[in-house]
C-alpha cells in the first residue's frame, strides 16, 4: 500500500463513531449562507412541498440556477426548455433536488477557506460523485436493485465523508485524496484522521435521518453485500476509476475490480460495456454544473 506519511498523524484514542461525530459537530458550527440556513431548516423539518421547497430555493440565486441547468442537461433531455423553478424541482424530483440541496451545504460551508490544493481535491471528490451518481442510476434501471432517482442521489452523497474529513485535516487530507484513493484507502484515512470517510457518511446520514438504503450506502459501500444499494454503488465508484485510470500497468487489475463489482449486482461485462457511451455522455453534461459548487 502506498503510504504517503510513514507514522499517523492522528493517533486519537476517540473511537471512529465517536472521531466522526465530532468532526461533523465542528463543520456544523460554520453556518452557510442565510438562504441555504433556511433551506437547510425545511428538510430537516421534512414536512415541506416541493413547491415550499422550490420557493426556498429561489432564496438562493446560484442553488436555482444549479437546478434549473440539471432540470434542462442531456442527463434528463427535456422535450423543451425547463425555464420554471417549480417545474424544475417536480422534474428532479423531491428526492434528487433534497441531495442537491445537501451537497451544497457541505461544500459551501468553508468554501472560501480552502486552499488551492484543497479546493482541486474538493473539485476532484465532487467530480468522481457526479460520475458515480449518472453510472448509479444506469446501473439501477439495469438491476432494479433501487429506483433511478434512490441510486443517482446515494451516489451523489456516498462519498461526501471526505469533504468532511478534507476540512478537518486539511493539507495532509488532500495529498491523499490527490494521490489516488480506494479501497485500501481506509487505514490510510484512519490514520490521518481518526476515523474514515465512511464512518462521516453514516453519522452524517443519522444527523439528517436519511432514508435506510442511501444511509447504508454511505456507511459499506467499500464493505458490500451483494445484490444491494451498497453494492451498486461500489461498481459505480469501481467504474468511474477504471474510466479515469491514465496508468496502463493497472489496467488489467482495474478491469478484474470492475468484473467482480458488476457480478456482485448480477450485470455482466457486456450489458455494462453497450451503454459506456451513452452515460458518457450524460454525466459530461453535469460536470460542469457541481465544479462550480466546488469551487
Amino acid at each position: 500500500m502506498y503510504q504517503l506519511f510513514p507514522e499517523p498523524l492522528f493517533p486519537d484514542p476517540l473511537s471512529r463513531t465517536d472521531r466522526a461525530r465530532e468532526i461533523l459537530r465542528k463543520a456544523h458550527a460554520v453556518s452557510p449562507s442565510p438562504s441555504l440556513l433556511r433551506i437547510e431548516e425545511q428538510i430537516r423539518r421534512g414536512d415541506g412541498s416541493s413547491r415550499q421547497l422550490a420557493s426556498l430555493i429561489e432564496g438562493s440565486p446560484a442553488l436555482a440556477a444549479r437546478v434549473l441547468r440539471m432540470a434542462n442537461s442531456a442527463f434528463y433531455a427535456p422535450l423543451e426548455q425547463v425555464s420554471s423553478l417549480s417545474r424544475a424541482v417536480t422534474m428532479l424530483g423531491e428526492t434528487v433536488i433534497r441531495q442537491l440541496v445537501l451537497t451544497s451545504l457541505v461544500l459551501s460551508r468553508r468554501s472560501g477557506l480552502r486552499s488551492p490544493e484543497e479546493a482541486l481535491a474538493t473539485a476532484r471528490v465532487m467530480g468522481d460523485a457526479v460520475r458515480a451518481a449518472a453510472i448509479s442510476r444506469d446501473l439501477a434501471v439495469l438491476t432494479r436493485i433501487s429506483s433511478p432517482d434512490e441510486a443517482f442521489s446515494t451516489g451523489l452523497l456516498h462519498d461526501l465523508g471526505h469533504i468532511y474529513l478534507l476540512d478537518d485535516v486539511s493539507a495532509p487530507y488532500a495529498a491523499y485524496l490527490l494521490a489516488g484513493y480506494a479501497d485500501d484507502g481506509l487505514v490510510q484515512e484512519e490514520e490521518l484522521a481518526g476515523t474514515t470517510h465512511q464512518d462521516v457518511g453514516a453519522a452524517f446520514a443519522f444527523d439528517w435521518n436519511l432514508p435506510d438504503g442511501i444511509a447504508s450506502a454511505m456507511r459499506e459501500h467499500h464493505h458490500a453485500t451483494p445484490m444491494s444499494l451498497p453494492a451498486l454503488v461500489h461498481a459505480a465508484d469501481t467504474i468511474v476509476r477504471e474510466l479515469n485510470h491514465s496508468d496502463p500497468n493497472a489496467e488489467d487489475a482495474s478491469a478484474a475490480a470492475v468484473d467482480d463489482a458488476l457480478g456482485a449486482i448480477g450485470i455482466e461485462r457486456a450489458t455494462w460495456a453497450a451503454r459506456v457511451d451513452k452515460v458518457r455522455g450524460e454525466y459530461g453534461s453535469l460536470l460542469t454544473l457541481f465544479e462550480s459548487m466546488a469551487a
